[in-house]
């Protein structure tokens, strides 16, 4: 046992003393040479070595190598790719007796990496991927493989980890003139196996733009053996962004599981859920690197809420007493803010469905929407949306233009059953109209704001209404007063119920020129019949119709008779005020123009008739023959 142990010790001092002595022997200067020639030779760049190497031999055989850097390939700008401030590595020396290669930790510290995408879309990685593929095609002339070598085990290569300290990755794509850049970075590989899932972590600080965002991501990463594929289960990602772009700071979830292929540049992320301020989304989402993105989407939640989203990016500063400075809102020459800055969308490629139990947006309340979105050179195009809306149902699409200046639009609309009445109180905070409701819009126009929307405006719309109620008027009691007035009786008492019950109510309204118009609208029921014409203004939401009211039932006065004297007499109704306030009132001047003409006619028409039964019985048939001429030369 003791001669073992002898052995042993001495195998042991052995070694030492060949380290030292290798390291004592070993020129430096000349291993640099080697690095640098090997690299120019496989990849024909350059390979700046500034920083010293220094060696380690226990308890592993490792080495420092200082100050480096990987320069661009030809045909890109003068910069290096990747630089390093110092990295570490160590080899285990037992395990080579068993054929493998067992490497420590590698530490890299203070290291850059610059990704270059020029405009034609070539990028300063690719020479790069490109060589990693020529093994893999020199590898099919294995047969001309010595029949030894063939025999002999393979090769087993393992890293015991890889640990990135305050780093640095710049973003720059020369497409688009877009530059990301990621300081302090720190990434932390428990181990790096090909073929296996290991552990790793990964920060740092994002700067895009007039955007800044905190960075924290954990998960299990597998590259693949052929070194062509990431995968990344389990993936936690918190993002803590803020920024004069951005209304106050924005907190952003994200988990699922990552798929990379590295040569379609193509990542998807599947059993995702993101998690941003009132909005939660589970699906699957893909995006391709290419000069215009390609993403692909399929999402869903359990609530929607337009409101408050609108409200969390709203660039409008809301708190009290901050020092912090507001951030920019670009304002309009009418002083309102201006719109949105769409130009984006002329260099996505964007298609996907989205789905939401419940939508609400401007106060309404949608149900199981579904919802199929594209985008691509510069058209965002709804081209299917349909929901559930207050016992009906609406369904939409439409495209927006961004090629043209300013912004075209168009969208069509259609409601179907829908309860008017809750529609209008969620929609407008107005309650004057109920019923089953049935409307169809088409409408186009230009611009993004307020204003030029309601001037360049235009289109058609279809209404119908079925077994439905005017509220905050009773055209009944109106008439009544109106037929008081006119009979100089005692106006009756004002009913407390204003509402005005109709079996139907429709319209062909145009739009344009900033006014809404209609030359047929009809209302009937089974006492009324109104038939109008009238417009309401944009600008303003105020309204002007007159409509021609009939009686066709049984009318009754104060005192309980029926004021007969009123059927066949158009009463006319004027609508005036706005849709929020509208106000009902008759046209008293042609309701007293419009009764006398009916006494007068009636009067006329009773002393013809009492004439006529005069001649006739004192002149004979002769005389009578004669009369209606001059009858109607007297006008009467």
């Amino acid at each position: 046992m003791k001669k073992l142990l002898y052995f042993l010790g001495a195998l042991v001092l052995v070694v030492v003393l060949a380290l030292v002595v290798l390291v004592q022997l070993v020129d430096t200067n000349r291993v640099k040479r080697v690095m640098i020639e090997q690299v120019r030779e496989r990849t024909g760049r350059t390979l700046v070595i500034e920083g010293d190497i220094s060696w380690r031999f226990f308890p592993s055989v490792g080495f420092t190598l200082g100050k480096a850097a990987l320069l661009n390939p030809e045909g890109f700008a003068e910069g290096a790719t990747l630089s390093i401030g110092e990295a570490s590595l160590d080899v285990a020396l037992m395990p080579l007796l068993d054929n493998r290669i067992d490497i420590g930790e590698a530490v890299l510290k203070k290291a850059r990496l610059h990704l270059l995408t020029r405009a034609d879309g070539k990028g300063n990685l690719d020479d790069l991927s490109e060589l990693g593929r020529q093994p893999e095609q020199a590898g099919s002339a294995g047969d001309k493989q010595p029949e030894d070598a063939s025999r002999r085990d393979p090769l087993v290569i393992s890293l015991a980890g890889v640990r990135v300290e305050d780093a640095e990755v710049i973003l720059q794509d020369e497409r688009n003139d877009s530059l990301t850049r990621i300081n302090q970075v720190n990434l932390q590989l428990d181990r790096f196996a090909p073929g296996e899932f290991v552990p790793v972590s990964l920060s740092g600080d994002l700067f895009r733009d007039e955007i800044q965002a905190k960075i924290d991501s954990q998960g299990r990463l597998r590259l693949s053996p052929e070194f062509d594929r990431l995968q990344l289960e389990g993936l936690e990602l918190n993002m803590d962004a803020r920024g004069r772009a951005l209304p106050g700071n924005k907190q952003l979830q994200l988990t699922g599981s990552l798929d990379y292929l590295l040569d379609k540049k193509t990542a998807s992320v599947s059993d995702m859920q993101l998690t941003l301020g009132a909005l939660t989304v589970q699906g699957e989402l893909s995006v391709s690197h290419t000069p215009v993105p390609v993403v692909r989407f399929e999402l869903a939640t359990e609530l929607l809420d337009l409101d408050t989203l609108m409200a969390e990016w709203s660039l409008v500063d809301d708190a009290q007493g901050e020092e912090a400075e507001a951030p920019a809102v670009p304002v309009s020459h009418n002083g309102q803010p201006a719109p949105a800055n769409l130009s984006f969308l002329k260099n996505l490629d964007l298609s996907g469905t989205l789905q939401a139990d419940k939508v609400l947006v401007q106060g309404m309340e949608l149900e199981q929407l579904r919802l199929l979105l594209k985008v691509a050179q510069g058209k965002l195009q709804i081209e299917e949306a349909e929901a559930g809306l207050y016992q009906g149902k609406i369904q939409t699409s439409g495209e927006l233009d961004v090629n043209q200046r300013p912004v075209a639009f168009r969208v069509h609309k259609q409601l179907e059953q829908v309860d008017a009445r809750q529609f209008l109180q969620a929609a407008l905070d107005v309650d004057h109209l109920a019923g089953s409701a049935d409307l169809t819009l088409d409408l186009q126009g230009r611009g993004l704001d307020a204003d030029s929307v309601k001037q360049s405006l235009k289109g058609s719309s279809q209404l119908r209404i079925r077994d439905g109620a005017l509220y905050g008027v009773n055209i009944p009691a109106l008439l009544r007063r109106g037929y008081a007035q006119v009979k100089g009786l005692p106006l009756p008492d004002e009913d407390a119920v204003k509402k005005t019950d109709f079996s139907a109510l429709t319209a062909d309204f145009i739009v344009g020129k900033g006014l809404i118009s209609t030359d047929n609208l009809r209302m009937a029921s089974p006492l009324l019949r109104l038939h109008g014409a009238g417009e309401a203004r944009l600008q303003d939401s105020s309204l002007d119709f007159l409509l021609d009211t009939a009686i066709v039932g049984t009318l009754k006065g104060q005192d309980g008779k029926t004021l007969d004297e009123l059927k066949g007499i158009t009463i006319p109704l004027r609508i005036t005020g706005t849709y929020q306030e509208p106000k009902y009132g008759l046209d008293m001047q042609l309701v007293f123009e419009r009764y006398l003409q009916d006494k007068v006619d009636k009067e006329a028409e009773r002393l013809s008739e009492k004439l006529g039964e005069k001649l006739d019985d004192k002149l004979g048939d002769k005389l009578k023959e004669k009369l209606p001429g001059l009858l109607d030369k007297l006008k009467l």
